[in-house]
Protein backbone atom coordinates (compact mmCIF):
# COMPACT_ATOMS: atom_id res chain seq x y z
CA UNK A 1 0.00 0.00 0.00
CA UNK A 2 1.51 2.99 -0.94
CA UNK A 3 1.52 6.12 1.60
CA UNK A 4 -1.00 8.41 0.05
CA UNK A 5 -3.43 5.36 -0.11
CA UNK A 6 -2.37 5.16 4.07
CA UNK A 7 -2.73 8.36 4.60
CA UNK A 8 -6.46 9.17 2.96
CA UNK A 9 -7.29 5.84 4.92
CA UNK A 10 -6.18 7.42 8.18
CA UNK A 11 -8.14 10.60 7.40
CA UNK A 12 -11.64 9.01 6.45
CA UNK A 13 -11.33 7.22 9.69
CA UNK A 14 -10.77 9.89 12.05
CA UNK A 15 -13.32 11.89 10.26
CA UNK A 16 -15.84 8.61 10.45
CA UNK A 17 -14.68 8.69 14.22
CA UNK A 18 -15.49 12.41 14.87
CA UNK A 19 -19.25 12.34 13.43
CA UNK A 20 -20.33 8.99 15.46
CA UNK A 21 -18.61 10.86 18.56
CA UNK A 22 -20.61 14.16 17.94
CA UNK A 23 -23.83 12.08 17.64
CA UNK A 24 -22.83 10.27 20.78
CA UNK A 25 -22.13 13.28 23.05
CA UNK A 26 -25.56 14.90 21.25
CA UNK A 27 -27.79 11.94 22.53
CA UNK A 28 -26.35 12.54 25.60
CA UNK A 29 -27.38 16.16 25.77
CA UNK A 30 -30.83 15.67 24.47
CA UNK A 31 -31.40 12.59 26.70
CA UNK A 32 -30.74 15.43 29.43
CA UNK A 33 -33.60 17.64 28.48
CA UNK A 34 -34.31 20.53 26.96
CA UNK A 35 -32.49 23.43 27.62
CA UNK A 36 -33.68 26.26 29.37
CA UNK A 37 -35.00 29.54 27.32
CA UNK A 38 -36.13 33.06 27.92
CA UNK A 39 -40.12 33.48 27.96
CA UNK A 40 -41.43 34.77 24.43
CA UNK A 41 -43.77 37.94 25.25
CA UNK A 42 -47.16 37.35 22.97
CA UNK A 43 -49.00 40.27 24.83
CA UNK A 44 -49.79 41.20 21.37
CA UNK A 45 -51.63 37.94 20.15
CA UNK A 46 -54.27 38.37 22.83
CA UNK A 47 -57.64 38.56 20.90
CA UNK A 48 -59.13 41.82 22.96
CA UNK A 49 -56.25 44.11 21.51
CA UNK A 50 -56.96 43.70 17.67
CA UNK A 51 -60.97 43.40 17.60
CA UNK A 52 -62.39 45.90 16.07
CA UNK A 53 -64.73 48.28 18.50
CA UNK A 54 -68.51 47.50 17.76
CA UNK A 55 -71.63 49.09 19.17
CA UNK A 56 -73.93 48.19 21.53
CA UNK A 57 -77.56 45.92 20.22
CA UNK A 58 -80.40 48.16 21.07
CA UNK A 59 -84.23 47.86 21.65
CA UNK A 60 -86.87 47.26 20.11
CA UNK A 61 -88.47 49.91 17.60
CA UNK A 62 -91.37 51.70 19.21
CA UNK A 63 -93.79 54.41 18.64
CA UNK A 64 -94.98 56.77 21.35
CA UNK A 65 -97.72 58.39 19.53
CA UNK A 66 -101.46 57.69 20.20
CA UNK A 67 -102.52 59.47 16.60
CA UNK A 68 -105.70 57.11 14.80
CA UNK A 69 -105.31 55.01 11.38
CA UNK A 70 -103.04 56.76 8.96
CA UNK A 71 -102.44 55.50 5.68
CA UNK A 72 -98.76 55.17 4.60
CA UNK A 73 -97.57 55.07 0.72
CA UNK A 74 -94.35 53.08 0.87
CA UNK A 75 -91.98 53.48 -2.73
CA UNK A 76 -89.25 51.16 -2.81
CA UNK A 77 -88.10 51.75 -6.47
CA UNK A 78 -86.40 48.64 -7.05
CA UNK A 79 -82.66 47.94 -6.93
CA UNK A 80 -80.51 51.17 -6.45
CA UNK A 81 -76.98 51.25 -6.37
CA UNK A 82 -75.98 52.74 -3.32
CA UNK A 83 -73.91 51.61 -0.35
CA UNK A 84 -75.59 51.85 2.51
CA UNK A 85 -78.90 49.78 0.72
CA UNK A 86 -80.68 48.92 -2.22
CA UNK A 87 -78.89 45.54 -3.14
CA UNK A 88 -78.87 43.28 -6.23
CA UNK A 89 -82.21 41.86 -6.94
CA UNK A 90 -82.47 38.33 -7.74
CA UNK A 91 -85.13 35.66 -8.64
CA UNK A 92 -85.64 33.43 -6.20
CA UNK A 93 -88.11 30.53 -6.42
CA UNK A 94 -90.87 30.14 -4.09
CA UNK A 95 -92.73 26.67 -4.40
CA UNK A 96 -94.66 27.52 -8.14
CA UNK A 97 -94.26 31.41 -8.28
CA UNK A 98 -91.08 33.20 -8.30
CA UNK A 99 -90.42 36.16 -5.84
CA UNK A 100 -87.77 38.85 -6.01
CA UNK A 101 -85.48 39.27 -3.06
CA UNK A 102 -82.58 41.16 -1.93
CA UNK A 103 -79.26 39.09 -1.81
CA UNK A 104 -78.56 37.23 1.22
CA UNK A 105 -82.37 37.52 2.11
CA UNK A 106 -85.03 35.94 0.94
CA UNK A 107 -87.91 38.88 2.42
CA UNK A 108 -87.59 40.99 -0.82
CA UNK A 109 -87.19 44.41 -1.65
CA UNK A 110 -89.92 45.27 0.98
CA UNK A 111 -87.78 43.45 4.19
CA UNK A 112 -85.26 46.76 3.44
CA UNK A 113 -88.37 48.23 5.47
CA UNK A 114 -90.07 46.08 7.37
CA UNK A 115 -89.02 47.30 10.75
CA UNK A 116 -90.55 50.45 10.21
CA UNK A 117 -93.90 49.19 8.36
CA UNK A 118 -93.86 46.65 11.24
CA UNK A 119 -93.82 49.43 13.90
CA UNK A 120 -96.92 51.08 11.82
CA UNK A 121 -99.19 48.08 11.00
CA UNK A 122 -98.77 47.02 15.07
CA UNK A 123 -99.76 50.93 16.31
CA UNK A 124 -102.94 50.56 13.62
CA UNK A 125 -102.06 52.15 10.90
CA UNK A 126 -102.15 51.08 6.78
CA UNK A 127 -99.24 50.63 4.78
CA UNK A 128 -99.39 50.39 0.76
CA UNK A 129 -96.57 49.73 -1.42
CA UNK A 130 -95.84 51.72 -4.48
CA UNK A 131 -93.53 50.14 -6.72
CA UNK A 132 -93.08 52.45 -9.97
CA UNK A 133 -94.47 49.36 -12.33
CA UNK A 134 -97.30 49.61 -15.20
CA UNK A 135 -100.94 48.51 -14.27
CA UNK A 136 -100.64 49.18 -10.29
CA UNK A 137 -102.62 52.22 -9.35
CA UNK A 138 -100.88 55.36 -9.94
CA UNK A 139 -98.86 57.17 -6.99
CA UNK A 140 -100.97 60.25 -7.78
CA UNK A 141 -104.32 58.38 -6.89
CA UNK A 142 -102.57 57.01 -4.10
CA UNK A 143 -101.00 59.59 -2.40
CA UNK A 144 -104.74 61.36 -2.87
CA UNK A 145 -106.26 59.16 -0.02
CA UNK A 146 -102.87 59.06 1.88
CA UNK A 147 -101.55 60.92 5.10
CA UNK A 148 -97.53 59.88 4.82
CA UNK A 149 -95.11 58.82 2.10
CA UNK A 150 -92.39 57.20 2.17
CA UNK A 151 -89.03 56.84 -0.87
CA UNK A 152 -86.09 54.45 -0.77
CA UNK A 153 -85.03 55.41 -3.96
CA UNK A 154 -85.96 58.97 -5.35
CA UNK A 155 -84.20 58.71 -8.02
CA UNK A 156 -86.38 55.57 -9.39
CA UNK A 157 -89.49 58.45 -9.22
CA UNK A 158 -91.02 59.32 -12.60
CA UNK A 159 -91.06 62.90 -13.31
CA UNK A 160 -94.93 62.57 -13.12
CA UNK A 161 -94.40 60.79 -9.65
CA UNK A 162 -92.35 63.30 -8.24
CA UNK A 163 -94.13 66.33 -9.31
CA UNK A 164 -97.15 64.82 -7.29
CA UNK A 165 -94.87 64.26 -3.96
CA UNK A 166 -93.85 67.40 -4.28
CA UNK A 167 -96.84 68.73 -4.48
CA UNK A 168 -97.71 66.37 -1.52
CA UNK A 169 -94.98 67.50 0.41
CA UNK A 170 -96.06 71.07 -0.45
CA UNK A 171 -99.87 70.73 0.99
CA UNK A 172 -98.73 69.26 4.29
CA UNK A 173 -98.12 65.23 3.41
CA UNK A 174 -95.34 63.86 6.15
CA UNK A 175 -92.83 62.57 3.38
CA UNK A 176 -89.51 60.46 4.26
CA UNK A 177 -86.56 60.27 2.15
CA UNK A 178 -83.88 58.13 2.42
CA UNK A 179 -81.24 59.14 -0.42
CA UNK A 180 -77.93 56.72 -0.83
CA UNK A 181 -74.17 57.79 -1.82
CA UNK A 182 -74.82 57.95 -5.59
CA UNK A 183 -78.66 59.66 -5.41
CA UNK A 184 -77.17 63.17 -4.57
CA UNK A 185 -78.29 64.77 -8.38
CA UNK A 186 -82.23 63.23 -7.77
CA UNK A 187 -82.11 64.26 -4.33
CA UNK A 188 -81.27 68.12 -5.45
CA UNK A 189 -84.20 67.93 -7.94
CA UNK A 190 -86.86 66.80 -5.84
CA UNK A 191 -85.76 68.72 -2.40
CA UNK A 192 -84.53 71.53 -4.19
CA UNK A 193 -88.26 73.28 -3.67
CA UNK A 194 -87.93 72.57 -0.21
CA UNK A 195 -84.38 74.07 0.67
CA UNK A 196 -82.87 70.55 0.83
CA UNK A 197 -80.05 69.19 -1.48
CA UNK A 198 -77.73 66.20 -1.75
CA UNK A 199 -73.53 66.01 -2.08
CA UNK A 200 -72.02 63.47 -4.30
CA UNK A 201 -69.48 60.93 -2.38
CA UNK A 202 -69.91 59.22 0.96
CA UNK A 203 -68.66 59.72 4.49
CA UNK A 204 -66.85 57.51 6.27
CA UNK A 205 -64.64 57.71 8.67
CA UNK A 206 -61.36 55.39 9.95
CA UNK A 207 -61.61 56.02 14.20
CA UNK A 208 -65.73 56.38 15.14
CA UNK A 209 -67.47 53.73 13.61
CA UNK A 210 -69.19 50.26 13.56
CA UNK A 211 -65.80 47.95 12.97
CA UNK A 212 -66.27 49.18 9.38
CA UNK A 213 -64.95 52.42 8.18
CA UNK A 214 -68.30 52.61 5.82
CA UNK A 215 -70.28 51.82 8.72
CA UNK A 216 -69.85 55.90 10.53
CA UNK A 217 -71.49 56.58 14.00
CA UNK A 218 -73.42 59.77 13.92
CA UNK A 219 -75.22 61.75 16.68
CA UNK A 220 -77.89 64.46 16.87
CA UNK A 221 -76.61 67.99 16.30
CA UNK A 222 -79.40 69.22 18.89
CA UNK A 223 -82.90 68.38 20.52
CA UNK A 224 -85.53 67.48 17.70
CA UNK A 225 -88.67 64.84 17.59
CA UNK A 226 -86.75 62.96 15.25
CA UNK A 227 -83.53 62.43 17.63
CA UNK A 228 -85.38 62.28 20.69
CA UNK A 229 -84.00 59.89 22.74
CA UNK A 230 -81.27 59.28 19.82
CA UNK A 231 -77.38 59.55 21.42
CA UNK A 232 -75.70 57.53 18.81
CA UNK A 233 -76.95 55.77 15.43
CA UNK A 234 -75.05 53.51 12.75
CA UNK A 235 -75.41 54.24 9.12
CA UNK A 236 -73.91 51.60 7.06
CA UNK A 237 -72.98 54.00 3.90
CA UNK A 238 -73.96 57.59 4.38
CA UNK A 239 -74.05 60.06 1.85
CA UNK A 240 -74.09 63.94 2.61
CA UNK A 241 -77.34 66.04 2.77
CA UNK A 242 -78.44 69.55 4.16
CA UNK A 243 -80.61 72.51 4.11
CA UNK A 244 -80.95 75.93 3.58
CA UNK A 245 -82.97 76.62 6.11
CA UNK A 246 -81.16 75.33 9.16
CA UNK A 247 -78.38 72.71 10.47
CA UNK A 248 -78.95 69.24 9.99
CA UNK A 249 -80.59 67.08 12.25
CA UNK A 250 -77.89 63.85 12.39
CA UNK A 251 -73.92 64.75 11.94
CA UNK A 252 -71.02 62.81 11.73
CA UNK A 253 -68.34 63.56 14.06
CA UNK A 254 -64.95 65.59 13.34
CA UNK A 255 -62.99 62.67 12.08
CA UNK A 256 -64.89 61.62 9.03
CA UNK A 257 -63.57 62.40 5.61
CA UNK A 258 -65.86 62.51 2.58
CA UNK A 259 -64.73 59.96 -0.48
CA UNK A 260 -64.58 62.98 -3.31
CA UNK A 261 -62.14 65.57 -1.67
CA UNK A 262 -60.96 63.62 1.71
CA UNK A 263 -61.68 66.25 3.73
CA UNK A 264 -62.14 65.59 7.54
CA UNK A 265 -64.77 67.25 9.10
CA UNK A 266 -68.30 67.09 10.69
CA UNK A 267 -71.19 66.28 7.64
CA UNK A 268 -74.99 66.71 7.78
CA UNK A 269 -75.84 62.93 6.54
CA UNK A 270 -79.96 63.73 8.12
CA UNK A 271 -82.29 67.04 7.73
CA UNK A 272 -85.81 68.11 7.85
CA UNK A 273 -87.49 70.69 6.55
CA UNK A 274 -91.29 71.38 7.72
CA UNK A 275 -93.13 68.33 6.26
CA UNK A 276 -90.00 66.20 4.84
CA UNK A 277 -87.34 64.64 6.67
CA UNK A 278 -84.54 63.56 4.31
CA UNK A 279 -81.89 60.92 5.93
CA UNK A 280 -78.30 60.22 3.31
CA UNK A 281 -78.65 56.40 4.12
CA UNK A 282 -81.45 53.31 3.82
CA UNK A 283 -79.64 50.39 5.60
CA UNK A 284 -80.79 52.02 9.03
CA UNK A 285 -84.19 50.30 8.10
CA UNK A 286 -82.92 47.27 7.49
CA UNK A 287 -83.77 44.20 10.17
CA UNK A 288 -80.12 43.80 10.49
CA UNK A 289 -79.24 47.38 11.24
CA UNK A 290 -82.35 48.47 13.08
CA UNK A 291 -80.89 47.19 16.60
CA UNK A 292 -77.70 48.68 16.53
CA UNK A 293 -77.00 51.55 18.75
CA UNK A 294 -80.03 53.46 19.11
CA UNK A 295 -81.22 53.26 15.23
CA UNK A 296 -84.48 51.57 16.36
CA UNK A 297 -85.21 54.65 18.81
CA UNK A 298 -84.58 56.60 15.59
CA UNK A 299 -86.66 53.99 13.15
CA UNK A 300 -89.76 54.41 16.34
CA UNK A 301 -89.20 58.47 15.98
CA UNK A 302 -89.33 58.78 11.93
CA UNK A 303 -92.87 56.46 12.49
CA UNK A 304 -94.17 58.77 14.78
CA UNK A 305 -93.58 61.48 12.46
CA UNK A 306 -95.31 59.86 9.86
CA UNK A 307 -98.57 59.74 11.26
CA UNK A 308 -98.26 62.97 13.41
CA UNK A 309 -99.92 65.99 12.39
CA UNK A 310 -102.57 67.40 10.24
CA UNK A 311 -104.06 65.81 7.48
CA UNK A 312 -102.93 67.30 4.20
CA UNK A 313 -105.08 68.67 2.16
CA UNK A 314 -103.91 67.80 -1.81
CA UNK A 315 -105.88 66.79 -4.87
CA UNK A 316 -104.61 65.83 -7.99
CA UNK A 317 -106.35 66.35 -11.44
CA UNK A 318 -109.24 68.99 -9.72
CA UNK A 319 -112.46 68.80 -12.04
CA UNK A 320 -113.49 72.22 -13.25
CA UNK A 321 -116.82 73.76 -12.05
CA UNK A 322 -118.66 76.58 -14.22
CA UNK A 323 -116.79 78.76 -16.14
CA UNK A 324 -113.39 76.37 -15.65
CA UNK A 325 -113.06 77.49 -12.26
CA UNK A 326 -111.89 74.64 -10.14
CA UNK A 327 -114.03 74.03 -6.90
CA UNK A 328 -112.28 74.02 -3.49
CA UNK A 329 -111.44 70.01 -2.90
CA UNK A 330 -112.34 68.48 -6.43
CA UNK A 331 -110.67 65.58 -7.82
CA UNK A 332 -110.44 63.79 -10.77
CA UNK A 333 -108.75 60.38 -11.42
CA UNK A 334 -105.85 60.83 -12.94
CA UNK A 335 -105.71 61.06 -16.62
CA UNK A 336 -109.52 62.60 -16.48
CA UNK A 337 -110.16 65.97 -18.73
CA UNK A 338 -111.66 69.40 -17.86
CA UNK A 339 -114.90 69.50 -18.94
CA UNK A 340 -115.35 72.59 -21.62
CA UNK A 341 -117.07 75.86 -19.87
CA UNK A 342 -120.31 76.27 -20.37
CA UNK A 343 -121.35 79.03 -23.03
CA UNK A 344 -122.60 82.54 -21.84
CA UNK A 345 -124.55 84.85 -24.31
CA UNK A 346 -122.48 88.39 -24.81
CA UNK A 347 -125.25 90.03 -23.45
CA UNK A 348 -124.69 88.29 -20.04
CA UNK A 349 -127.48 86.59 -19.87
CA UNK A 350 -127.04 82.78 -19.28
CA UNK A 351 -127.79 80.37 -21.99
CA UNK A 352 -130.32 76.98 -21.48
CA UNK A 353 -128.34 73.39 -22.67
CA UNK A 354 -130.74 74.32 -26.23
CA UNK A 355 -128.29 77.61 -26.47
CA UNK A 356 -131.40 79.73 -26.09
CA UNK A 357 -130.96 82.87 -23.86
CA UNK A 358 -132.26 82.97 -20.45
CA UNK A 359 -133.23 85.94 -18.39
Amino acid sequence: MSVDLRTAVGAFALVFLAVVGVAAVGGVILDGGAPDTDAVADDHWQLDAVEPETVSEGGEVEMESSEPSNTVVVHLGGAAAGLGGGTSVLPIEDGDAPAEADIGSLGGVRRGVAPLTAALVENGHEVRFYGGGVGGEPLPSLLSDADAFVTTSPGALSATDADAVESFVDAGGRTLVTSDPGNAGALTDFGSSFGVYGEAGYVYDMENNDANYLSVLVEPTGPGSLTEGVEEVVLRGAAPVGTAGGPATLATAETSQLSTTREAGSYGVAVRSDSLAVVGDSSFLEPENAGRADNGVLIGNVADFLVTGPNPDVSFGPAAGPGGAVPPGATISPGATTPPPEPTDPSGNETDPSGNATA
